[in-house]
Order: structure tokens, then C-alpha cells, then sequence
């Protein structure tokens, strides 16, 4: 997708106007728009506008990244989404949302997560945010989503995630803990991050009060492109994120991760990877 400098005004560069279009069983759905480009980006959950949007500010450099995210080959790979631009000639009247408009500003990218403020057009409120736990919270809520209170610290180390199914960059499933009779589903990743955290929070006794979490781990295995099953143990709370290891199983592989996003890029990864080897392995047999 090209850049144009046609039309761009003194800093206006530095802001995302986000059309939002839905938010039914809170997977966020609606385009982005920047004065880089002709038309508008759509997108299909917050895993793919992440990576829309980490693309472009690779592309414009602003903000630059403070560090490089990692990966689980170690070496560099691109992450995209599969997505296209819309021609100007598609774009809805004054290139509105139909459930919100924001204009977000990212300011910088530090501790491999997002630091920045957003405005609901609607209301004209703009919140600040220090990383994208905080970003994804001012969403819900201005979306009409309540956030969900964390639990009550079960005392085990260990739950489990199961990615069920991968479509696009959605992925759904369900999380299991050891001291809880039913599975817990998410279809999301608002979900998917409420019901790990309802395994961590409150901290347990005993536990440090410096932000230190007693390492806790679930699994996430992917049902239809799998099996891809990771460990994740989560070790810290800081910077207003999460911060810990995670272990690709089948691949014998482990990498630390400093923030939420970072640690949902690596599974994006993982889980891509994994449907690209499926399939070339098809091609082979048939």
C-alpha cells in the first residue's frame, strides 16, 4: 500500500481515527484510517488491527519501536495481516463507525506494548493508557462492555487454554483450571485476557506485594491447525501488562515476553506458522 503525502496536515500523521462498526460477542470489527493512505483499512478482531497498525508505524516511523518483538525462530519474520485497503470510492459518508468513532494517538512503543491516549468521538473523552491491557479496558467500556473483575487467586499453578478455532487472526477456544468443575470459553481476546487474569488476581498470600506473581502457566493448543500447544507462565505485572515465558511444545521452544501484545503476537505467529505447515503438508501428500 502506497504512501501519499496528498493531503496531509502538520502532525496529523501521529493519529488513527478508528471507524468502529461492531462489537457483538466483543470482537471488534470496523477500518482505520490515516492520512498515509487513500482509503480505509479494514479489520476483524484486535489481533488484526494490532498488526495493521504495527505496519503501518514501522512504515511511517512514529512511534518508533524501543525494542524489536521477539519470536520463536529467532530471527526476523514479518507479521500481516491479511487484509486489503479500501478504495475512497467505498468509504461511508464522512468515513463514520457504526457503533463509535476514537481517534487514537500512539505516542510511543516501549516495553514491546503501546503507550498513547484515545478519544471517543462521541463524547469528546479521551483517555490516556501505559500499555495495551489499558487500551483494550477503555474499549470495552466505551463500547458498552463491562469489565469483568479478576478472581480469587485458586492457588494453582496451572490452567489450560485451547484454541479451538483460528480464522483470519480470530482466535477462539476455551480455558480450564484444575480447581474449576466447567471450561471457561472465549471467543476473543478481551475474553481470553479476563479469564487468565481470573486465574492470577487477586494475589495469593504469601504472595510479594511488589507486583511479583507465583509463576502460573496454561496451555493453548489449536485444535484445527494443530496441535499447537504452548506454555505460558506469567512471572510479572509490570508496566501495566503482563510479563513471563512462553513454550511452543511442539517445537521444543521457549522465549520471554515483556507485555500482552507481545505474547499475542507470538502465539499469531506460532499458530500461522503451524496452518502454513498443515497445509503445505496436505499439498505433499495429495
Amino acid at each position: 500500500m502506497p504512501m501519499t503525502k496528498k493531503g496531509l496536515l502538520p502532525n496529523a500523521y501521529r493519529f488513527i481515527h478508528i471507524a468502529a462498526d461492531g462489537f457483538e460477542d466483543r470482537i471488534l470489527k470496523g477500518r482505520l484510517y490515516h492520512d498515509s493512505r487513500e482509503g480505509g483499512m479494514p479489520f476483524i478482531g484486535l489481533s488484526e488491527m494490532i498488526l495493521i497498525l504495527e505496519e503501518l508505524f514501522d512504515e511511517i516511523h512514529y512511534p518508533i519501536k524501543s525494542v524489536d518483538y521477539r519470536n520463536f525462530l529467532g530471527k526476523s519474520r514479518e507479521l500481516k495481516a491479511e487484509t486489503g485497503e479500501m478504495e475512497a470510492s467505498q468509504l461511508l459518508p464522512e468515513r463514520k463507525g457504526k457503533k463509535a468513532d476514537f481517534t487514537l494517538h500512539v505516542k510511543y512503543r516501549y516495553n514491546a506494548t503501546w503507550q498513547g491516549s484515545i478519544t471517543n468521538l462521541g463524547t469528546g473523552e479521551r483517555k490516556s493508557f501505559l500499555s495495551l491491557m489499558e487500551l483494550m479496558d477503555i474499549l470495552a467500556v466505551s463500547l458498552g462492555s463491562q469489565i469483568r473483575p479478576g478472581g480469587t487467586g485458586l492457588g494453582k499453578r496451572m490452567c489450560e487454554v485451547t484454541v479451538r478455532n483460528y480464522e483470519g487472526c480470530q482466535m477462539g477456544g476455551d480455558v480450564s483450571h484444575p480447581a474449576v468443575a466447567d471450561r471457561r470459553t472465549f471467543i476473543n481476546e478481551f475474553d481470553l485476557k479476563e479469564e487468565i487474569a481470573a486465574m492470577l488476581d487477586p494475589l495469593p498470600e504469601g504472595s510479594r506485594p511488589d507486583g511479583i506473581i507465583i509463576p502460573r502457566s496454561f496451555h493453548v493448543a489449536v485444535g484445527n491447525y494443530g496441535p499447537a500447544t504452548f506454555v505460558v507462565r506469567i512471572l510479572f505485572r509490570r508496566n501495566a501488562t503482563w510479563q513471563g515465558t512462553v513454550s511452543w511444545r511442539e517445537k521444543r521452544s521457549q522465549v520471554n515476553f515483556r507485555s500482552f501484545m507481545e505474547l499475542l503476537l507470538l502465539m499469531q505467529e506460532a499458530v500461522g506458522r503451524t496452518g502454513e505447515w498443515k497445509q503445505q503438508e496436505r499439498n505433499i501428500s495429495v
